[in-house]
Protein backbone atom coordinates (compact mmCIF):
# COMPACT_ATOMS: atom_id res chain seq x y z
CA UNK A 1 0.00 0.00 0.00
CA UNK A 2 1.43 3.39 -1.04
CA UNK A 3 2.28 5.57 1.93
CA UNK A 4 0.46 8.91 1.97
CA UNK A 5 2.83 11.87 1.95
CA UNK A 6 2.71 14.42 4.74
CA UNK A 7 0.92 17.50 3.43
CA UNK A 8 2.50 20.96 3.53
CA UNK A 9 -0.24 21.95 5.98
CA UNK A 10 0.70 19.08 8.28
CA UNK A 11 4.37 20.07 8.08
CA UNK A 12 3.54 23.64 9.05
CA UNK A 13 1.53 22.85 12.17
CA UNK A 14 3.15 19.78 13.63
CA UNK A 15 5.67 21.66 15.82
CA UNK A 16 3.95 24.86 16.91
CA UNK A 17 1.55 23.66 19.59
CA UNK A 18 2.45 24.68 23.12
CA UNK A 19 3.31 22.15 25.81
CA UNK A 20 -0.06 21.97 27.62
CA UNK A 21 -1.82 21.38 24.32
CA UNK A 22 0.83 18.84 23.30
CA UNK A 23 0.06 16.92 26.48
CA UNK A 24 -3.63 16.97 25.55
CA UNK A 25 -2.73 15.59 22.13
CA UNK A 26 -0.80 12.69 23.65
CA UNK A 27 -3.72 11.94 25.96
CA UNK A 28 -6.06 11.62 22.99
CA UNK A 29 -3.64 9.29 21.22
CA UNK A 30 -2.98 7.11 24.27
CA UNK A 31 -6.74 6.84 24.89
CA UNK A 32 -6.98 5.35 21.37
CA UNK A 33 -9.75 7.78 20.42
CA UNK A 34 -9.57 7.08 16.67
CA UNK A 35 -11.78 9.98 15.60
CA UNK A 36 -9.70 12.54 17.48
CA UNK A 37 -6.36 10.89 16.71
CA UNK A 38 -6.87 11.57 13.00
CA UNK A 39 -6.88 15.31 13.82
CA UNK A 40 -3.70 15.17 15.88
CA UNK A 41 -0.52 16.36 14.09
CA UNK A 42 1.73 13.52 12.96
CA UNK A 43 4.56 14.32 15.39
CA UNK A 44 2.37 13.77 18.45
CA UNK A 45 0.97 10.53 17.04
CA UNK A 46 4.52 9.24 16.56
CA UNK A 47 5.51 10.17 20.14
CA UNK A 48 2.41 8.34 21.45
CA UNK A 49 3.31 5.34 19.28
CA UNK A 50 6.82 5.46 20.75
CA UNK A 51 5.37 5.04 24.24
CA UNK A 52 3.08 2.24 23.09
CA UNK A 53 5.96 0.36 21.42
CA UNK A 54 8.46 1.02 24.21
CA UNK A 55 10.90 2.72 21.84
CA UNK A 56 14.27 4.06 22.93
CA UNK A 57 15.08 7.75 22.45
CA UNK A 58 17.26 6.89 19.46
CA UNK A 59 14.47 4.84 17.82
CA UNK A 60 11.87 7.57 18.36
CA UNK A 61 14.11 10.33 16.99
CA UNK A 62 14.94 8.17 13.98
CA UNK A 63 11.20 7.67 13.30
CA UNK A 64 10.59 11.42 13.63
CA UNK A 65 13.44 12.10 11.20
CA UNK A 66 12.11 9.65 8.64
CA UNK A 67 8.67 11.29 8.72
CA UNK A 68 10.07 14.82 8.36
CA UNK A 69 9.20 15.77 11.96
CA UNK A 70 11.39 17.59 14.47
CA UNK A 71 13.39 15.48 16.91
CA UNK A 72 12.69 15.89 20.63
CA UNK A 73 14.13 19.21 21.78
CA UNK A 74 16.08 19.33 25.05
CA UNK A 75 15.59 23.07 25.70
CA UNK A 76 11.83 22.74 26.02
CA UNK A 77 10.81 21.83 29.57
CA UNK A 78 8.06 19.60 28.27
CA UNK A 79 10.23 17.82 25.69
CA UNK A 80 13.17 17.49 28.10
CA UNK A 81 10.89 15.30 30.22
CA UNK A 82 10.08 13.21 27.12
CA UNK A 83 13.79 12.77 26.41
CA UNK A 84 14.32 11.67 30.02
CA UNK A 85 11.41 9.21 29.78
CA UNK A 86 12.54 7.58 26.53
CA UNK A 87 16.18 7.42 27.71
CA UNK A 88 15.14 5.51 30.82
CA UNK A 89 12.36 3.41 29.31
CA UNK A 90 9.62 5.04 31.41
CA UNK A 91 6.00 4.26 30.65
CA UNK A 92 3.54 6.91 29.56
CA UNK A 93 2.03 6.98 33.08
CA UNK A 94 5.47 7.36 34.68
CA UNK A 95 6.20 10.24 32.28
CA UNK A 96 2.92 11.87 33.34
CA UNK A 97 4.23 11.98 36.92
CA UNK A 98 7.17 14.10 35.71
CA UNK A 99 4.78 16.69 34.32
CA UNK A 100 3.93 18.04 37.77
CA UNK A 101 7.63 18.84 38.27
CA UNK A 102 7.74 20.55 34.87
CA UNK A 103 4.60 22.54 35.63
CA UNK A 104 6.13 23.85 38.86
CA UNK A 105 9.33 24.82 37.07
CA UNK A 106 7.42 26.46 34.23
CA UNK A 107 5.52 28.63 36.71
CA UNK A 108 8.81 29.73 38.31
CA UNK A 109 10.71 30.29 35.06
CA UNK A 110 11.30 33.84 33.88
CA UNK A 111 12.57 34.42 30.34
CA UNK A 112 14.91 37.32 29.70
CA UNK A 113 13.21 39.74 27.33
CA UNK A 114 15.83 41.15 24.98
CA UNK A 115 13.40 43.35 23.09
CA UNK A 116 11.28 46.32 24.05
CA UNK A 117 8.02 47.29 22.45
CA UNK A 118 10.00 48.58 19.47
CA UNK A 119 12.55 46.01 18.25
CA UNK A 120 15.89 47.59 17.27
CA UNK A 121 18.98 46.32 15.47
CA UNK A 122 21.00 47.03 18.63
CA UNK A 123 18.74 44.72 20.65
CA UNK A 124 18.89 42.08 17.92
CA UNK A 125 22.69 42.23 18.04
CA UNK A 126 22.69 41.82 21.85
CA UNK A 127 20.43 38.76 21.62
CA UNK A 128 22.73 37.16 19.03
CA UNK A 129 25.94 37.92 20.95
CA UNK A 130 24.49 36.41 24.12
CA UNK A 131 23.69 33.21 22.21
CA UNK A 132 26.91 32.99 20.18
CA UNK A 133 30.65 32.59 20.46
CA UNK A 134 32.72 35.01 18.37
CA UNK A 135 35.57 33.86 16.14
CA UNK A 136 37.28 35.85 13.36
CA UNK A 137 34.68 38.65 13.76
CA UNK A 138 31.88 36.15 12.99
CA UNK A 139 29.12 34.91 15.26
CA UNK A 140 28.98 31.13 15.67
CA UNK A 141 26.13 29.27 17.30
CA UNK A 142 26.58 27.98 20.82
CA UNK A 143 25.86 24.27 21.09
CA UNK A 144 23.71 24.62 24.22
CA UNK A 145 21.02 22.25 22.90
CA UNK A 146 23.61 19.50 22.51
CA UNK A 147 25.04 20.24 25.97
CA UNK A 148 21.57 19.94 27.48
CA UNK A 149 21.00 16.60 25.72
CA UNK A 150 24.29 15.29 27.12
CA UNK A 151 23.38 16.43 30.64
CA UNK A 152 20.00 14.66 30.46
CA UNK A 153 21.72 11.50 29.19
CA UNK A 154 23.98 11.44 32.27
CA UNK A 155 21.07 11.60 34.74
CA UNK A 156 19.91 8.63 36.76
CA UNK A 157 16.30 7.54 36.45
CA UNK A 158 15.01 9.14 39.67
CA UNK A 159 12.48 11.98 39.76
CA UNK A 160 14.48 13.97 42.33
CA UNK A 161 17.60 13.95 40.15
CA UNK A 162 15.46 15.14 37.23
CA UNK A 163 14.05 17.96 39.42
CA UNK A 164 17.58 19.05 40.43
CA UNK A 165 18.67 19.07 36.77
CA UNK A 166 15.73 21.30 35.80
CA UNK A 167 16.36 23.62 38.72
CA UNK A 168 20.08 24.00 37.89
CA UNK A 169 19.44 24.63 34.19
CA UNK A 170 16.18 26.58 34.33
CA UNK A 171 17.59 29.61 32.46
CA UNK A 172 18.58 27.40 29.52
CA UNK A 173 14.99 26.39 28.79
CA UNK A 174 12.82 28.23 26.30
CA UNK A 175 9.11 28.18 25.44
CA UNK A 176 10.03 28.01 21.73
CA UNK A 177 12.61 26.09 19.71
CA UNK A 178 15.35 28.57 20.60
CA UNK A 179 17.89 27.37 18.04
CA UNK A 180 15.43 28.02 15.21
CA UNK A 181 14.70 31.48 16.60
CA UNK A 182 18.47 32.11 16.82
CA UNK A 183 19.09 31.31 13.14
CA UNK A 184 16.04 33.32 12.07
CA UNK A 185 17.38 36.35 13.98
CA UNK A 186 20.92 35.77 12.74
CA UNK A 187 20.00 35.82 9.04
CA UNK A 188 17.58 38.71 9.63
CA UNK A 189 20.51 40.59 11.19
CA UNK A 190 22.69 39.94 8.12
CA UNK A 191 19.81 41.06 5.88
CA UNK A 192 19.40 44.35 7.77
CA UNK A 193 23.16 44.97 8.05
CA UNK A 194 23.52 44.50 4.29
CA UNK A 195 20.91 47.18 3.61
CA UNK A 196 22.74 49.59 5.92
CA UNK A 197 26.07 48.69 4.30
CA UNK A 198 24.85 49.41 0.78
CA UNK A 199 23.45 52.80 1.83
CA UNK A 200 26.52 53.94 3.82
CA UNK A 201 28.86 52.81 1.01
CA UNK A 202 26.88 54.96 -1.42
CA UNK A 203 27.17 57.90 1.01
CA UNK A 204 30.89 57.38 1.43
CA UNK A 205 31.46 57.46 -2.31
CA UNK A 206 29.15 60.47 -2.75
CA UNK A 207 26.92 58.37 -5.02
CA UNK A 208 23.18 59.03 -5.43
CA UNK A 209 21.80 57.17 -2.41
CA UNK A 210 18.07 57.50 -3.05
CA UNK A 211 17.64 53.96 -4.39
CA UNK A 212 19.46 52.58 -1.33
CA UNK A 213 17.43 54.83 0.98
CA UNK A 214 14.26 53.15 -0.32
CA UNK A 215 15.72 49.81 0.84
CA UNK A 216 16.00 51.23 4.37
CA UNK A 217 12.22 51.19 4.71
CA UNK A 218 12.82 48.12 6.89
CA UNK A 219 13.72 50.68 9.58
CA UNK A 220 11.21 53.08 11.10
CA UNK A 221 11.79 56.84 10.90
CA UNK A 222 14.22 56.76 7.96
CA UNK A 223 12.65 59.95 6.59
CA UNK A 224 14.89 61.72 9.13
CA UNK A 225 17.87 60.70 6.98
CA UNK A 226 16.47 62.91 4.22
CA UNK A 227 16.11 65.94 6.51
CA UNK A 228 19.56 65.96 8.04
CA UNK A 229 22.83 65.09 6.34
CA UNK A 230 24.76 62.45 8.29
CA UNK A 231 28.11 60.75 7.84
CA UNK A 232 28.17 56.95 7.24
CA UNK A 233 29.10 56.46 10.92
CA UNK A 234 26.30 58.73 12.17
CA UNK A 235 23.84 57.03 9.82
CA UNK A 236 24.76 53.61 11.15
CA UNK A 237 24.46 54.78 14.77
CA UNK A 238 21.02 56.22 14.01
CA UNK A 239 19.78 53.00 12.37
CA UNK A 240 21.10 50.81 15.21
CA UNK A 241 18.67 52.61 17.52
CA UNK A 242 15.80 52.89 15.01
CA UNK A 243 12.87 50.48 15.28
CA UNK A 244 12.77 47.53 12.85
CA UNK A 245 9.64 47.46 10.69
CA UNK A 246 8.28 43.91 10.96
CA UNK A 247 5.59 44.88 8.45
CA UNK A 248 8.18 45.86 5.83
CA UNK A 249 10.15 42.64 6.43
CA UNK A 250 7.00 40.60 5.86
CA UNK A 251 6.15 42.70 2.79
CA UNK A 252 9.61 42.00 1.33
CA UNK A 253 9.22 38.31 2.15
CA UNK A 254 5.81 38.31 0.48
CA UNK A 255 7.15 40.08 -2.60
CA UNK A 256 10.08 37.64 -2.84
CA UNK A 257 7.79 34.60 -3.04
CA UNK A 258 4.17 35.53 -3.32
CA UNK A 259 3.73 38.10 -6.07
CA UNK A 260 2.67 35.06 -8.04
CA UNK A 261 2.29 32.09 -5.76
CA UNK A 262 -0.09 33.63 -3.23
CA UNK A 263 -2.81 33.07 -5.82
CA UNK A 264 -4.70 29.86 -5.32
CA UNK A 265 -4.96 27.26 -8.08
CA UNK A 266 -8.07 28.78 -9.65
CA UNK A 267 -6.42 32.21 -9.96
CA UNK A 268 -3.38 30.59 -11.55
CA UNK A 269 -5.59 28.73 -14.04
CA UNK A 270 -7.33 31.98 -14.97
CA UNK A 271 -3.91 33.53 -15.65
CA UNK A 272 -2.83 30.44 -17.55
CA UNK A 273 -5.84 30.36 -19.85
CA UNK A 274 -5.93 34.13 -20.43
CA UNK A 275 -8.95 35.72 -22.15
CA UNK A 276 -11.82 33.29 -21.56
CA UNK A 277 -13.81 34.54 -24.54
CA UNK A 278 -11.09 33.42 -26.95
CA UNK A 279 -10.57 29.93 -25.49
CA UNK A 280 -10.91 26.88 -27.78
CA UNK A 281 -13.92 24.70 -26.96
CA UNK A 282 -11.86 21.93 -25.29
CA UNK A 283 -10.11 24.36 -22.92
CA UNK A 284 -13.45 26.02 -22.11
CA UNK A 285 -14.83 22.63 -21.15
CA UNK A 286 -11.83 21.88 -18.91
CA UNK A 287 -11.98 25.25 -17.18
CA UNK A 288 -15.76 25.04 -16.70
CA UNK A 289 -15.32 21.64 -15.04
CA UNK A 290 -12.60 23.06 -12.77
CA UNK A 291 -14.93 25.92 -11.80
CA UNK A 292 -17.64 23.44 -10.82
CA UNK A 293 -15.14 21.67 -8.55
CA UNK A 294 -14.19 24.99 -7.00
CA UNK A 295 -17.78 26.23 -6.63
CA UNK A 296 -19.91 23.12 -5.93
CA UNK A 297 -23.06 25.27 -5.67
CA UNK A 298 -22.65 26.19 -9.35
CA UNK A 299 -22.63 22.56 -10.47
CA UNK A 300 -25.94 22.91 -12.34
CA UNK A 301 -24.68 25.73 -14.61
CA UNK A 302 -23.70 24.95 -18.19
CA UNK A 303 -20.19 25.61 -19.51
CA UNK A 304 -20.96 29.06 -21.00
CA UNK A 305 -23.05 30.09 -17.99
CA UNK A 306 -20.36 29.33 -15.42
CA UNK A 307 -17.62 30.91 -17.57
CA UNK A 308 -19.66 34.12 -17.97
CA UNK A 309 -20.35 34.16 -14.25
CA UNK A 310 -16.62 33.80 -13.52
CA UNK A 311 -15.72 36.61 -15.95
CA UNK A 312 -18.13 38.98 -14.22
CA UNK A 313 -16.80 37.94 -10.81
CA UNK A 314 -13.16 38.45 -11.90
CA UNK A 315 -13.98 41.86 -13.35
CA UNK A 316 -15.59 42.98 -10.09
CA UNK A 317 -12.65 41.69 -8.01
CA UNK A 318 -10.20 43.51 -10.31
CA UNK A 319 -12.09 46.78 -9.81
CA UNK A 320 -12.03 46.30 -6.04
CA UNK A 321 -8.28 45.62 -6.12
CA UNK A 322 -7.70 48.74 -8.24
CA UNK A 323 -9.43 50.75 -5.52
CA UNK A 324 -7.35 49.12 -2.77
CA UNK A 325 -4.02 49.70 -4.49
CA UNK A 326 -4.77 53.14 -5.99
CA UNK A 327 -2.43 55.93 -4.90
CA UNK A 328 -5.20 57.70 -3.01
CA UNK A 329 -6.62 54.51 -1.53
CA UNK A 330 -7.14 54.51 2.22
CA UNK A 331 -7.05 50.72 2.69
CA UNK A 332 -4.00 49.55 0.78
CA UNK A 333 -2.38 46.18 0.48
CA UNK A 334 -2.89 42.57 1.41
CA UNK A 335 -2.90 41.16 4.93
CA UNK A 336 -4.51 44.36 6.20
CA UNK A 337 -5.14 42.62 9.53
CA UNK A 338 -1.36 42.83 10.02
CA UNK A 339 -1.13 39.14 10.88
CA UNK A 340 2.06 38.75 8.84
CA UNK A 341 3.71 41.68 10.62
CA UNK A 342 2.72 40.34 14.05
CA UNK A 343 3.95 36.86 13.17
CA UNK A 344 7.44 38.18 12.31
CA UNK A 345 7.51 40.13 15.59
CA UNK A 346 6.56 36.98 17.53
CA UNK A 347 9.30 34.96 15.79
CA UNK A 348 11.92 37.53 16.84
CA UNK A 349 10.65 37.85 20.42
CA UNK A 350 10.30 34.10 20.95
CA UNK A 351 6.53 34.17 21.38
CA UNK A 352 5.79 31.83 18.46
CA UNK A 353 7.62 28.77 17.18
CA UNK A 354 8.89 28.65 13.63
CA UNK A 355 7.80 25.45 11.92
CA UNK A 356 10.27 23.76 9.57
CA UNK A 357 8.56 24.83 6.32
CA UNK A 358 8.28 28.52 7.21
CA UNK A 359 11.81 28.49 8.68
CA UNK A 360 13.29 27.18 5.42
CA UNK A 361 11.38 29.77 3.40
CA UNK A 362 12.62 32.65 5.55
CA UNK A 363 16.23 31.41 5.45
CA UNK A 364 16.09 31.26 1.65
CA UNK A 365 14.57 34.74 1.49
CA UNK A 366 17.19 36.29 3.80
CA UNK A 367 20.00 34.35 2.13
CA UNK A 368 19.04 35.19 -1.46
CA UNK A 369 18.42 38.88 -0.58
CA UNK A 370 21.75 39.45 1.21
CA UNK A 371 25.40 39.62 0.20
CA UNK A 372 26.98 36.87 2.29
CA UNK A 373 30.43 35.31 2.56
CA UNK A 374 30.74 31.77 1.17
CA UNK A 375 30.52 30.09 4.60
CA UNK A 376 27.15 31.74 5.33
CA UNK A 377 25.55 31.44 1.90
CA UNK A 378 22.34 29.36 2.01
CA UNK A 379 23.33 26.30 0.00
CA UNK A 380 21.97 22.76 0.38
CA UNK A 381 24.91 21.87 2.63
CA UNK A 382 24.50 24.97 4.80
CA UNK A 383 20.73 24.50 5.03
CA UNK A 384 21.12 20.84 6.01
CA UNK A 385 23.61 21.80 8.73
CA UNK A 386 21.25 24.45 10.14
CA UNK A 387 18.24 22.11 10.06
CA UNK A 388 20.16 19.42 11.95
CA UNK A 389 21.36 22.00 14.52
CA UNK A 390 17.70 22.94 15.08
CA UNK A 391 16.61 19.34 15.55
CA UNK A 392 14.85 19.10 12.18
CA UNK A 393 15.49 16.47 9.53
CA UNK A 394 17.73 17.57 6.66
CA UNK A 395 16.31 18.03 3.17
CA UNK A 396 14.95 14.81 1.69
CA UNK A 397 14.30 14.75 -2.05
CA UNK A 398 11.48 12.19 -1.71
CA UNK A 399 9.33 14.71 0.22
CA UNK A 400 7.41 17.04 -2.09
CA UNK A 401 8.31 20.27 -0.32
CA UNK A 402 11.97 19.36 0.19
CA UNK A 403 12.24 18.20 -3.41
CA UNK A 404 11.02 21.57 -4.60
CA UNK A 405 13.49 23.42 -2.31
CA UNK A 406 16.38 21.33 -3.67
CA UNK A 407 15.39 22.17 -7.24
CA UNK A 408 14.98 25.82 -6.25
CA UNK A 409 18.50 25.94 -4.77
CA UNK A 410 20.03 24.44 -7.93
CA UNK A 411 17.97 26.46 -10.41
CA UNK A 412 19.62 29.11 -12.58
CA UNK A 413 16.29 30.94 -12.71
CA UNK A 414 14.39 30.27 -9.44
CA UNK A 415 11.56 32.69 -10.33
CA UNK A 416 10.75 30.74 -13.52
CA UNK A 417 10.91 27.44 -11.63
CA UNK A 418 8.47 28.84 -9.06
CA UNK A 419 5.96 29.81 -11.74
CA UNK A 420 6.28 26.49 -13.55
CA UNK A 421 5.70 24.54 -10.33
CA UNK A 422 2.72 26.66 -9.27
CA UNK A 423 1.10 26.26 -12.69
CA UNK A 424 1.69 22.51 -12.62
CA UNK A 425 -0.09 22.26 -9.26
CA UNK A 426 -2.91 24.53 -10.46
CA UNK A 427 -3.59 22.32 -13.49
CA UNK A 428 -4.12 19.47 -11.03
CA UNK A 429 -6.54 21.75 -9.13
CA UNK A 430 -4.21 21.94 -6.13
CA UNK A 431 -2.66 24.86 -4.25
CA UNK A 432 1.10 25.18 -4.09
CA UNK A 433 2.96 24.77 -0.75
CA UNK A 434 3.37 28.48 -0.11
CA UNK A 435 -0.29 29.34 -0.68
CA UNK A 436 -1.40 27.99 2.70
CA UNK A 437 1.54 29.60 4.48
CA UNK A 438 0.60 32.99 2.99
CA UNK A 439 -3.14 32.62 3.37
CA UNK A 440 -3.04 31.27 6.92
CA UNK A 441 -0.29 33.33 8.50
CA UNK A 442 -1.54 32.78 12.03
CA UNK A 443 -0.99 30.78 15.17
CA UNK A 444 -2.57 27.35 14.67
CA UNK A 445 -2.95 26.82 18.41
CA UNK A 446 -6.38 28.48 18.30
CA UNK A 447 -7.44 26.29 15.38
CA UNK A 448 -6.42 23.11 17.17
CA UNK A 449 -7.96 24.18 20.45
CA UNK A 450 -11.29 24.36 18.63
CA UNK A 451 -10.80 21.00 16.92
CA UNK A 452 -9.78 19.27 20.13
CA UNK A 453 -12.39 21.04 22.26
CA UNK A 454 -9.72 22.38 24.64
CA UNK A 455 -11.33 25.80 25.12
Amino acid sequence: MKKKKTSAFDQMIQDILDAPLGEKMLEECMAANTALMRRVPLRYRLIALGFAKGQTLEELNETLDQEGCARLYSRSLWEASLIFAFLHGLSYHQWKELQEICRQMRDEQQQEDYFGKQITLKELNRYLEDHSRKEDQQLHTEHLTRVMEEKIARLGNGKEEFRQFLNANIRSFSPVREKTRYYFCKYLYYYLEDKIGQYTQALGKSLPAQEYLAELAVFKGVTQLKRKKRSPRETRDFLMEAGISCREIFDDFNYFYFGYVSLDWLDVLMEYYGNLEDLPALQKKKLAQALRHYYPKMESLGDEEILNWQMEKSKKEEEELDAVYSLDGTDRGYQRNRSGENTVRKYIKGALDLDRTTFICFLLFFGKSTRLCDSLRVTKERLDAILLECGFSKLMAEHDFDGFILRYLDSRDPADLLMEEVTRYARQEENFFFYNMYKDSKNYQQEYRKIMGVD
